[in-house]
């Protein structure tokens, strides 16, 4: 694996642990001691709002800007046609939504409350330009930079949250209160740091076409995405209720682990793969890539899966838990859901193999399929099987999509693949799982367990990281 690969993502993979360490605290040992089930579920549908819509009003053009600026010349001139294009549509639409904030608050967020609206559009903007800002520092690989601003955004959140909290009362509104607060501090800081490099004199119409061009099959794939990580959300509210939303996204949020690990990864995938595919023998370092790192989530899945809902139930003291007694309803559904990201994780890992064809809207075809397939699935399995229907439904839709990319990129890119092996590890690390967490198994057997099926896997997929080629 190449260095610089794997120094950025170890980087953002810690950095990116102490933010979800810090969000997890605040989601998880704060939110579900303080606020009730249904309480958490009226604050998820906000922040379901916010990160639906933080993917549409970018029109693509947060992944146009990674294109361009990563494999063109004129960095600055795309850096500058994307900040205005992206805070333009975003003030135009933010302040759309505002002006009819009451008739559209109980779509947007199931509540008549427009100020949780008003607050929760206010996030949203200032979001979506420090998204465009901490893409500008992993693009200029100042990863050490970015991780710090986004720990430092979080860790004012929290405090002002329990600030608010222990000041006033514990009400959700503190909590987007809180977030509003944070973020414009972090929007304040990145415009101070990409404001140098902008240029009007750089604003091109043509190249805005480019961009949207571009970008536009991606909010199509991020419209999808998102369909499938929050559609659940909403259904489950309407098929049950705002606690059982509560319960299911806090056991959302404990699962986050795994994710935390594919975006962290993936954070110094996608500049790195950009700059490599095109290079003699790029794809095969590609392949080899990504065997060493299923091999590595997939480990992850099974230790986390076995041992985070034992972890949760500890007690704090004072009748509290690190998760909240209300909330343990929802724990089984913690292993399907981090299932679910190492799927997501397989298919990150497969979309050099796209981009060297130039079939990028291929992404938006697989994901609009596992979207489908994901709503379709609510549908039908909610009603029978409440929460884990939901949880199933999402680790179907994002096994699909790994698979039929897989299966593309096998059919259109002359490699030799490890298919076999992969079979192989995924069906150890599965069996593995459902083995040790049977009822029947003891601590000690479980660790016994757990040492076996490492020593296993490493043998299957050893790792080297010197060979600077490998």
């Amino acid at each position: 694996m190449a260095h610089k690969l794997l120094r950025h993502s170890l980087i953002y993979t810690g950095g990116n642990i102490a933010a979800r360490g810090l969000n997890f605290l605040i989601q998880i040992t704060v939110w579900s001691n303080i606020f009730t089930p249904a309480d958490y579920g009226q604050i998820a549908y906000c922040y379901v709002f916010i990160s639906f819509m933080a993917v549409i009003l970018p029109f693509g053009l947060d992944a146009a800007f990674m294109n361009f600026y990563l494999r063109r010349k004129e960095k600055n001139a795309y850096l500058s046609n994307v900040y205005l294009l992206v805070f333009a549509l975003a003030a135009f639409f933010v302040l759309s939504f505002f002006i009819f904030r009451r008739t559209l608050a109980p779509l947007a967020i199931r509540s008549d409350m427009p100020q949780l609206l008003t607050l929760s559009l206010t996030i949203l903007f200032f979001d979506i330009i420090n998204n465009l800002g901490i893409l500008y520092l992993r693009a200029e690989e100042r990863a050490v930079l970015s991780v710090l601003l986004q720990n430092a955004e979080i860790l004012i959140r929290l405090i002002l949250l329990i600030l608010l909290v222990t000041s006033f009362s514990a009400k959700i509104v503190h909590i987007l209160w809180a977030n509003l607060i944070s973020s414009f501090l972090l929007f304040a800081v990145l415009n101070i740091l990409m404001l140098p490099k902008l240029r009007v004199s750089l604003l091109s119409r043509p190249r805005m076409r480019e961009l949207l061009l571009f970008g536009l099959p991606f909010m199509l794939s991020g419209i999808f995405d998102r369909s499938i990580e929050l559609a659940d959300r909403r259904l489950l509210g309407y098929f049950l209720d705002d606690a059982a939303v509560g319960m299911y996204v806090a056991s959302y949020t404990v699962a986050v682990l795994i994710r935390l690990l594919v975006y962290s990864f993936n954070a110094g995938w996608q500049p790195y793969f950009l700059q490599e595919i095109d290079k003699p023998k790029g794809l095969e370092r590609m392949e080899k890539i990504y065997m060493r790192t299923a091999g590595l989530l997939l480990l992850a899945w099974v230790l986390a899966s076995l041992w985070m809902p034992e972890l949760v139930r500890i007690p704090l003291g004072a009748g509290r838990h690190i998760l909240n007694a209300a909330y343990w309803p929802a724990i089984p559904v913690i292993p399907v859901i981090m299932g679910a990201y190492v799927m997501m994780g397989l298919y990150f890992l497969e979309l050099p193999g796209i981009y060297y064809r130039n079939k990028t809207y291929l992404n938006a075809l697989f994901m609009g399929a596992a979207a489908f397939l994901n709503i379709g699935l609510n549908l039908l399995m909610i009603p029978r099987y409440g929460m884990m229907g939901a949880a199933l439904a999402t680790a179907a839709a994002y096994a699909l999509m790994a698979v039929l990319i897989r299966l593309w990129n096998i059919r259109h890119t002359p490699l030799k693949r490890g298919n076999l092996k992969l079979l192989i590890m995924i069906g150890l690390s599965a069996g593995t799982y459902l083995l040790l967490q049977a009822e029947f198994v003891n601590t000690g057997t479980r660790i016994a367990g757990s040492l076996i099926y490492v020593a296993l896997m490493y043998l299957m997929q050893p790792l080297k990281f010197a060979d600077q080629n490998s």
